[in-house]
């Protein structure tokens, strides 16, 4: 590290030229940029000041530097040369730049330099900011080579330090900012000719507070080509105050509060091209201002004073080629201001107070390639005030007040590719106003009073066939021109704030697929588009909709459910609706939420009065195709839900029917919630689906609306779930599937009915046994012995249970069911059950007798009373499991009822037959797969099938038959 207190910070940079950096490993890298360690990835190492960088091939290698001080207490002999020797010459570096920052002067540059091991150095540059002392020439004596010098912010420099040229013969640039400088005329033979010994080409003397430019104040300096004397305190100028400045070609006297220019101010800057006077205080321009200047070709005049004047033929110069007015005119153009400069080829005046254009003040401008006169007071435009423009590329009216262009204001304009006139209040547009508009590309006519009517009589397709971009925005608009959707090349169209209410989809399809059309910021309330269509086409139409008052209903429906379809298509969409940022203005309950966040279930419409019965209301429901009534009672007329597109309907009941309800077949769905039902109600229809019960006085289950192919909702009720009621919970368990809202049925006493263990509801209290128990065994031994023979049943269904005797304890002693077995199956696997099971267990020497459905059920009882009957009467419930068993309506009852029975009693009473493939999990109820998980069960097809299945039956004592 360099060990020096005055200096804090050294920036090396290396370069073969101007803006090319060194790699290590390509001979361009830029190995340091502060002090101190920096890593270098492309070079793979790492570097200090007093560390060697990476190798490079060049021979000699182009240094800049940049000292840093501290407080302009710099004492540079003071810095080793040991720290320095890395970056002398031979090392390979050559300097070339030298930055100095809040230092002092040194007493030479050179002697600086020497102490930097770089005393012949090929310094080129040299960048002083705030530094201490007043610099001259003997500062940089020695230095023949520098180019450019800048001087930012030296407080102390009070004059304009010209011996400097002499010590720098070779200097070009020469750049002095924020300070405080006084110039001094002077004389001499260069002072007429404009020669010079100097081979300084620009000077800028930017904020240094010069109050004056005296006679001779840069004699001597006859080659430069660029001044800058922006943002000084200039008054007055003096004819010779730019004496000797022959070569000037660009002037900059901006920012300063010059008033006049007097006559012959520029005679000796005959080469002068640029003059620039923007910001300045001048009011007048005489006619002979510019006289004698035949090569200017730029001039600016902008933001000065509020009203500035000009003389006769003040600008016609016949080499100008760009003329700027800004912000400073206020009065009457002069006919002749640019006559004869027939170079011209951009003109702006614009936000000038012009209130007219003289008659053919253009005549002499056919170069003129852009036009600009915005922000202007013109109300009016003569029919031919632009036929002279042949080569006008670009128009700029906007911001005045032109209320109508008139026919053949364009003729002749034949190269014409931009026109904007925003903001003009713009009403009429004559049907042939752009009838010569063959190549223009961009029309502009933001923010006027252009209404669909007006629009349509333009024919733009067919005189603009290049238009690709056309704003109207901020209009009157109501409806899609035809004209402008035939547009091949027509890419932008904006017409965001204007009075559209309503699309089609006729509006927006257009000719050309890569168009993207804005109608944000409209009326828009409703899209009727029913479908839209695919092209596999790389480019995609695109719709801005956002900020708009979407009346969010069914009429929406179809548009929402389109765009949100296209944007999962395999095909690139012709016509892509963007609503990402578009939100619903109403109903009410929908009011701001966004397009796409939109329910498809939430679009509704009313139906008319007229259409819906009394007392009731009516919603059309698209995305359920329903049509949905509200009523006080049942209506005495139902509206066809065909007659509105949709397919089915709902009916609501606010009040108890009186008599049994006679539905039409469309109603599917019934909502008779919170009306005080006590018992179900009576239907003399078996269309309903759904049928809504919650929030009424239901203690029993509707067992007989649980046989029809209905889905429930019973919450709300209050369920008796007592051992008396054991079958209706049972049922209510067992079709958990059709029960909507089957999680938040309660009982009576407030527990969850599908919590509700049914095994455990009749079990006697387990205390009570023990303590009778308990007094037998406490008694004298015959009582005992009478007891056991008493009880001898019950004794031996305890050993059974255990495994205990199994002997001398056989099944049927304990047991008096009437079948051995109740056989549970599809109606599908009927012909299995009766050609091969029943036959087997039936017959010789098994002899089981066995219970099914076809057979042994008693007709006319109900289905879940004769299941649960032929589960109780039967020692085992064989389950025949294929996949028409899970499918079947009852059989999935059936093996809930048998499981649920041997949970009681715990004791093994289901057997599972499986006849082909196990079904897959996915199709089994969550019971059926917890059992299949837990339990063995016999696949028909084993050799030992029915030897297994023997011995899983009831074993046979005395009672055998």
């Amino acid at each position: 590290m360099i060990r020096c207190k005055t200096v804090l910070l050294l920036t090396l940079a290396l370069s073969a030229s101007a803006g090319a950096w060194y790699d290590c490993r390509s001979e361009y890298f830029d190995p340091l940029s502060v002090l101190g360690r920096y890593s270098v990835p492309e070079c793979g190492c790492t570097v200090t000041v007093s560390e060697v960088f990476c190798r490079v091939r060049a021979p000699t290698r182009p240094l800049k530097i940049t000292v840093k001080c501290d407080s302009h207490d710099s004492n540079y002999t003071a810095i080793p040369y040991a720290e320095f020797e890395k970056f002398s010459p031979a090392s390979n570096f050559t300097l070339i730049a030298l930055g100095m920052l809040d230092c002092k002067l040194p007493s030479t540059f050179a002697s600086l330099l020497a102490n930097f091991g770089h005393a012949d150095a090929e310094l080129l540059e040299i960048m002083l900011a705030s530094m201490g002392g007043e610099l001259q020439g003997v500062h940089v004596r020695g230095l023949r080579k520098v180019r450019k010098m800048v001087l930012y912010k030296a407080a102390e420099q009070s004059r304009f330090p010209r011996d400097i040229f002499d010590a720098l013969p070779d200097l070009e640039d020469f750049d002095v900012s924020f300070t405080q400088l006084r110039l001094e005329g002077s004389g001499g033979d260069d002072s007429i000719d404009g020669t010079s010994r100097f081979a300084l080409r620009s000077l800028s003397l930017t904020s240094c507070g010069i109050n004056d430019v005296p006679p001779g104040a840069f004699t001597g300096l006859g080659n430069i080509t660029e001044l800058y004397l922006y943002d000084n305190f200039i008054k007055n100028l003096t004819r010779d105050a730019f004496r000797g400045l022959t070569n000037l070609g660009a002037l900059g006297l901006s920012d300063n509060p010059i008033t006049s220019l007097p006559s012959q101010v520029f005679a000796f800057t005959p080469r002068l091209r640029r003059l620039y006077l923007d910001k300045t205080l001048l009011g007048t321009v005489p006619g002979d201002t510019f006289q004698g200047l035949q090569h200017l070709e730029v001039i600016t005049f902008l933001k000065g004073n509020d009203t500035i004047t000009f003389g006769a033929q003040a600008l016609a110069l016949s080499s100008l080629k760009e003329l700027t007015i800004q912000s400073t005119l206020q009065s009457p153009l002069p006919k002749d201001l640019i006559e004869g400069s027939v170079a011209l080829q951009t003109l702006i005046i614009r936000y000038a107070g012009l209130k007219i254009i003289p008659k053919g003040f253009f005549a002499t401008q056919q170069r003129l390639q852009k036009l600009d006169l915005r922000g202007n007071e013109l109300t009016t435009l003569d029919v031919d005030i632009f036929q002279s423009l042949k080569a006008l590329v670009d128009l700029n009216l906007s911001g005045n007040r032109i209320k109508e262009f008139p026919g053949n204001i364009f003729f002749g304009l034949r190269n014409l590719k931009t026109v904007s006139a925003n903001n003009n209040g713009l009403q009429y547009i004559a049907d042939n106003a752009f009838d010569a508009g063959n190549d223009i590309t961009c029309l502009a006519l933001n923010d006027n009073m252009l209404t669909s009517e007006v629009l349509s009589s333009l024919r733009l397709f067919w005189v603009m066939p290049r238009l690709e971009d056309l704003r109207l925005q901020g209009n009157r608009i109501s409806y899609m021109i035809p004209d402008w959707k035939r547009f091949y090349s027509l890419q932008k169209l904006d017409l965001s704030r204007n009075n559209f209410t309503a699309l089609e989809e006729a509006d927006i399809t257009f000719q050309n697929f890569k168009l993207q059309l804005n109608l944000r910021e409209n009326r828009i309330t409703n899209i009727k588009i029913h479908t839209l269509p695919s092209v596999e086409f790389v480019y995609k139409t695109t719709v801005f909709l956002d900020d708009n008052p979407f009346r969010c209903d069914c009429e929406l429906y179809m548009f929402v459910r389109a765009s949100r379809h296209l944007q999962n298509s395999r095909y690139i969409p012709r016509i892509t609706l963007d609503p990402e940022h578009a939100a619903c203005a109403s109903p009410p309950s929908l009011a701001g939420t966004l397009i796409q966040d939109l329910p498809l279930t939430s679009l509704t419409c009313s139906l008319p009065l007229r259409d819906c019965p009394a007392n009731c209301t009516c919603d059309v429901r698209p995305a359920t195709r329903t049509l949905e009534l509200d009523c006080e009672s049942e209506p005495s007329m139902y509206p066809n839900p065909e007659d509105y597109e949709q397919k089915i309907t709902i009916l609501h009941l606010r009040n108890l029917p009186s008599q049994p309800l006679t539905l039409p077949s469309h109603v599917v769905s019934l909502n008779l919630a919170g009306l005080g039902l006590t018992e179900p109600p009576l239907l003399k229809t078996h269309n309903i689906q759904k049928l809504d019960l919650s929030r009424n006085q239901l203690t029993n289950a509707p067992l007989e609306l649980l046989k029809e192919n209905l889905t429930l909702r019973l919450s709300g009720n209050e369920f008796f779930c007592d051992c008396s009621h054991l079958d209706s919970v049972y049922v209510l368990q067992s079709n958990a599937a059709r029960i909507d809202d089957a999680e938040i049925v309660k009982c009576g006493g407030g527990e969850y009915l599908m919590n509700i263990k049914v095994e455990k509801l009749c079990e006697i209290k387990k205390e009570t046994v023990i303590g009778v128990t308990l007094a037998v065994l406490g008694g004298l031994v015959a009582i005992v012995a009478g007891l056991a023979y008493r009880y001898s049943l019950e004794i031996k269904v305890f050993l059974f249970s255990r495994g205990w005797c199994q002997s001398w304890v056989h099944e049927d002693d304990i047991d008096n069911a009437e079948y051995d077995a109740f056989v549970s199956f599809s109606q599908d696997d009927a012909q299995w059950v009766a050609e091969q099971l029943l036959p087997k267990l039936e017959g010789e020497p098994n002899n089981y007798k066995l219970c099914v459905h076809y057979r042994d059920w008693v007709v006319g009882d109900m289905i879940p009373a004769q299941i649960a009957t032929s589960v109780e009467q039967s020692r085992r419930t064989i389950v025949v499991l294929t996949k028409n068993f899970l499918k079947s309506t009852w059989a999935p009852l059936e093996f809930r009822a048998a499981n649920a029975h041997a949970q009681r009693e715990r004791r093994a009473r289901v057997l599972i037959v499986v006849l082909g493939e196990i079904p897959d999990c996915e199709e089994m109820d969550a019971e059926l797969r917890a059992y299949l998980s837990t339990n063995t069960y016999l696949k028909w097809g084993d050799p030992w099938f029915w030897e297994k299945l023997k011995y899983a039956m009831p074993h046979r004592g005395q009672n055998a038959r």
